[in-house]
């Protein structure tokens, strides 16, 4: 009697363990077929698109772009424009005030039915051996500006998609050869921007409000 209960118990024992070996066999299974879990999208980082819209952020806290020629391709090109070429320059051969060979990514825009040349300009300060800022390099071409022209050169600020720019004029009876007017403005304090040509103010400052940065 004792060894049948002794064998039944044993009988039990045994199923239990199986049981459990098999659970634990599940749980433990390594043959692949297992997903493992997607990675979790990061929420930091910043589009480096050039037509991101960052008009509604404070000009302090906006990203700065990386300094390539993707700068100068805008996507949508304003009406009235279109896109004609890329092309690498230095600052002291562009007659923006600067002396400084600064390099700098061109975009080549031509404007209206006379396919009138306007040129969207990065320089970055990465490249150069200077201890200025961009925002020093700003008031080099103001202070060209106005001994240039004196009483008849205009220095004046307007905004372009929440950003602060500078708008020269040369409020001269004929156009000068490289245009009566240039926008200019800051991107931190290692990169700036011009727009320039002998196109209207107004075709100027689309272009212009064509920049996301």
């Amino acid at each position: 009697m004792v060894f049948r209960r002794n064998q039944k118990l044993l009988c039990i024992l045994f199923i239990i363990a199986a049981a459990a070996g098999g659970v634990s066999g599940c749980l433990s299974d390594d043959g692949g077929n297992t997903t493992p879990a997607a990675a979790p999208e990061s929420s930091d980082s910043v589009p480096a698109s050039p037509n991101v819209d960052f008009s509604d952020i404070p000009e302090t806290l906006r990203p700065i772009p990386p300094f390539d020629a993707n700068l100068t391709i805008l996507d949508p090109v304003p009406e009235g424009f279109t896109f004609f070429s890329t092309a690498t320059v230095k600052s002291h051969g562009q007659h923006i005030g600067v002396t400084d060979a600064l390099f700098g990514y061109q975009g080549i825009y031509h404007y209206g039915e006379n396919e009138t040349p306007v040129f969207l300009t990065f320089y970055g300060l990465s490249l150069a051996n200077t201890t200025k800022t961009s925002e020093m390099y700003i008031q080099m071409m103001k202070d060209s500006h106005a001994k240039q022209y004196g009483a008849a050169g205009k220095i004046s600020s307007l905004q372009i998609n929440g950003r602060s720019a500078v708008l020269f004029e040369a409020a001269a009876d004929e156009t000068p050869q490289y245009g009566k007017y240039m926008i200019a403005w800051t991107l931190g304090s290692g990169m700036f921007v011009t727009v320039t040509g002998t196109a209207d103010k107004a075709a100027l400052e689309s272009l212009a409000a064509a920049v996301s940065y």
